[in-house]
């Protein structure tokens, strides 16, 4: 038996009890092939130890995080900052920017071409832990980034910080002015209620029901208007003239020349005290 065997041998003594040997097998595998086959077997095997919760291997925090290099980063979604598409040499591609925090600090995690599609799924909503392995840390414009490219794994843990926590975590973000929104950006906005629109309800082309709930909102300089659909527009449909509340990841439409900021599966919406 060689080493890579019995490294492999080791890890799965680890997990005997919460998994059966050959679905074991078939996740080093899936991780191995995701990587490119750039990942050996015994990484592979150790990462599965560490999603099923058994690791003894030491994530650093993201206060060590240092330009320049291949680490694993691990934190909860703060907010999705963006999701986009480009061109590059006649092809499509895709890259998405979250913001991860830990408790000890920040970094962008950003997620190129497939991986950003984890984003756009709604599976990396704000408040999930993600661990992303592989990745390569920068410094751009004195922010500090981790990309996940080709080689790199991200899994998302089971582990989820709850809504009131989320909140207080999540929330603690850098607010856009409203003149200063741009169609297609996703954003933090915030303001005072100055006109209520509905809630209504309405029928889709696929013959669901929705409900949507318009909120003219003034920041002290600039008005845009926040739009929240469905379980957002039921739970917030008593917001009074007058009240402050905050938009957690909206995305910024116009509308008939206005500015409107709508609600997404993963938005988060409050009445400020």
């Amino acid at each position: 038996m060689d080493l890579d065997v019995r490294s492999v041998e080791r890890s799965y003594k680890r997990v005997e009890d919460l998994v059966e040997r050959e679905d074991f097998d078939r996740e080093v595998e899936e991780l191995v092939e995701s990587s490119g086959c750039l990942f050996l077997q015994e990484l592979a095997a150790l990462m599965v130890v560490d999603r099923h919760g058994r690791s003894q291997v030491r994530v650093p925090t993201l206060d060590r995080a240092r330009p320049g290099v291949t680490t694993v980063v691990r934190g909860f979604v703060a907010r999705i900052i963006s999701i986009r598409e480009f061109q590059r040499e006649g092809m499509t591609q895709r890259v998405a920017n979250l913001l991860l925090k830990d408790g000890t600090g920040q970094i962008n995690l950003v997620l190129w071409d497939d991986k950003a599609s984890l984003a756009d799924e709604g599976a990396l909503a704000p408040g999930a832990w993600l661990r992303a392995a592989n990745v390569n840390v920068k410094r751009e414009r004195d922010v500090l980034e981790a990309h996940a490219g080709r080689s790199s794994t991200v899994y998302i843990e089971e582990e989820t910080l709850d809504l009131e926590d989320q909140k207080e975590a999540v929330f603690d973000v850098e607010w856009a002015p409203l003149g200063q929104l741009k169609e297609g950006e996703f954003v933090c906005a915030r303001g005072e209620v100055v006109a209520v629109r509905g809630p209504r309800s309405f029928r889709r082309r696929d013959g669901s029901r929705g409900r949507v709930l318009n909120l003219t909102v003034f920041d002290g300089e600039s008005m845009a208007i926040f739009v929240l659909w469905d379980d957002l527009a039921a739970t917030f449909g008593t917001v009074n003239v007058g009240e402050a509340v905050s938009m957690l990841h909206g995305l910024v439409k116009v509308n008939q020349g206005a500015l409107e900021i709508h609600s997404r599966r993963e938005s988060l919406f409050r009445i400020d005290e």
